[in-house]
């Protein structure tokens, strides 16, 4: 029994209303479907296109974890083939006859008596689901429901932390005041955690996986009946539902902290994750820096890493990997080809873990790299703009262009493989830009391998603070990157510089995030990546300052963004 929630939320489809199948019945559907848009072609012949379009859709929404409404779905995805306003108008019919040809839904009867009875018992009861509210009429039980959150209305989907933490505001509730009910662990109980909801219940019934997708996360309770909740959920006392949700919500928003600012010295892997939650962090990203016995410390059941830095797990340090040559830009065969197994490791411990944004460092050029240290020698005895800092910069330039040719068709070669190993585990690969001059990609490389790979999933990451020393350097030009390459974005690594020390606490340095934040795409993984001298107070402040720039969203209970 639970003596702290107040409200119990459900997914739909799966948890409240079961379909059954039948196959007559649904051709019958189809074939309204064929008439309705005038087509020729058999219902079979339609269904694979549909099939089709909703495999791409899929592909999308998992990337954007966004949910259009039918008459953008249908014509830009399902239906794409078809004159655009024809599907568009009929859209909405479409989608009503498409979910009806999967089978005919229904509440039973248990359901309905549960949903009753915590009614009863005082719980405010509540929808979060990708399936439409409205398979819930006909049962009765719809009028229950305080707060309704459908994805297609919403816009962002499960396990995005957004729709469970908007059900919560809207019920006047704290997030640990609710419980969330629901049978698909990577939708279900990966959004549930990230959002800080206090209790996350698995219901199963049956005997077959509703998934493929791995979940490394548990629930708090598993059920093998809708009616197990009453023997949880003991009446509440109605005074103390007089002010849900009373005191001040923590700040939660959709970033990740990077394990960059990890203090090792001071805090366990479980300390790390709760000074991150207690900034308000729904989610956590893996550097580089973890080997596999320190990601074993983690408590997966509570903490979602919802990305990962190559290489991670780091089975060898990063540096020791750019000393031996092991990148996917070497020019040794068998050096490349042990690099290009590394990210797979990276790629597999992602998918494993239900993340959703793989980091790839692409490697580097072989040359005098010295250059690139005596330019950053010179910036620090600011001593840019000199003719000796001039010479020296040109020289640098040029060293580079002479080496990279081999290196970058390397590193196209390694993508190629890499991509194809990735493809189906629902996961975005972000290529990163560097810190030193003589790592790939900078901005004429980033552009042939974005035109190389057009897979929407595959994409730059952008790491702010090293696109910022570059630019004070003199090496690059920073809008360029961000007017002509920022659609393809599928990450941030936000951080400030000073100069060119990175990885500063936003608001320590020069980064101008509001003019970062008019170029990322709504879906792309945002991270903070800040090294460990960071304090609380830094990083607290920092958060503001992103937030008030637009580079991340808070959510807070009827109040004012920050």
């Amino acid at each position: 029994m639970s003596t702290e929630i107040k409200g119990i939320f459900f997914d739909i489809g799966g948890t409240l209303v079961m379909k059954a199948k039948n196959a007559e019945r649904d051709q019958a559907v189809i074939a309204r479907m064929v008439t309705l848009l005038g087509l020729s072609c058999t219902p079979a012949e339609l269904i694979a296109q549909i099939k089709e379009g909703e495999d791409k859709y899929k592909t999308w929404r998992s990337i954007s974890m966004k949910e259009l409404p039918p008459e953008e779905r249908w014509p830009r995805f399902l239906l794409s083939g078809l004159p655009h306003e024809t599907v568009r108008n009929n859209a909405v019919m479409l989608q009503s006859l498409w979910s009806e040809s999967r089978g005919k839904r229904s509440v039973p009867a248990e359901t309905v008596d549960t949903l009753q009875e915590l009614n009863k018992r005082g719980y405010l009861l509540g929808t979060i689901s990708h399936t439409s509210p409205a398979y819930l009429e006909a049962s009765g039980v719809l009028p229950l429901f305080k707060t309704i959150i459908h994805a297609a209305q919403f816009g962002w989907r499960k396990p995005h932390p957004t729709p469970f933490l908007e059900a919560a505001r809207r019920s006047g509730l704290l997030p640990q005041e609710c419980a969330y009910v629901g049978d698909r662990p990577s939708r279900d109980v990966i959004g549930a955690r990230e959002a800080g909801f206090g209790m996350v219940i698995q219901l199963i019934l049956s005997d077959e996986p509703t998934e493929s997708i791995p979940c490394p996360m548990k629930p708090d309770v598993t059920l093998h009946s809708l009616a197990g909740l009453l023997d949880l959920f003991a009446p509440l006392d109605r005074a103390s539902m007089s002010v849900p949700g009373a005191g001040k919500e923590p700040i939660l928003y959709d970033a990740a902290l990077s394990t960059m600012w990890w203090n090792k010295e001071e805090w366990s892997a479980d300390e790390f994750c709760a000074k991150g939650r207690q900034l308000g962090f729904a989610r956590f990203e893996l550097n580089h820096q973890i080997p596999p016995g320190v990601l074993a410390q983690f408590n997966l059941d509570r903490y979602h890493m919802g990305a990962l830095h190559d290489p991670c797990p780091a089975y060898v340090p990063a540096k020791t990997l750019e000393r031996a040559d092991q990148v996917i830009t070497s020019l040794d065969e068998t050096l490349r080809r042990q690099a290009v197994e590394g990210v797979k490791k990276t790629i597999e411990a992602a998918y494993q873990l239900g993340a959703r944004h793989v980091v790839i460092h692409p490697g580097r050029v072989v040359g005098d790299h010295s250059l690139d240290d005596r330019l950053r020698v010179l910036f620090r005895e600011g001593k840019k703009g000199t003719p000796e800092f001039e010479e020296l910069r040109q020289s640098v330039i040029a060293d580079r262009a002479q080496r990279s040719k081999p290196h970058l068709a390397a590193l196209v070669k390694s993508l190629r493989e890499i991509i194809a190993f990735a493809e189906g585990k629902l996961l975005t690969l972000g290529l990163e830009n560097r810190y030193h001059y003589y790592e790939l990609p900078i901005f004429d490389e980033m552009e042939v391998l974005l035109s190389e790979f057009q897979q929407p999933w595959v994409g730059w990451h952008l790491d702010v603070g090293h696109l910022q020393t570059h630019f004070q350097l003199g090496l690059t030009d920073f809008d360029a990157w961000l007017e002509q390459l920022g659609q393809r974005i599928t990450g941030v690594h936000l951080h400030d510089v000073r100069g060119i020390t990175d990885h500063q606490a936003p608001g320590k340095g020069e980064v101008d995030f509001a003019r970062i934040a008019a170029a990322l795409p709504l879906y792309c993984f945002r991270t903070l990546e800040v090294d460990k001298s960071a304090t609380m107070e830094e990083m607290s402040a920092g958060l503001k300052t992103l937030a008030q720039a637009g580079c991340i969203s808070f959510l807070s209970r009827g109040e004012e963004n920050v």
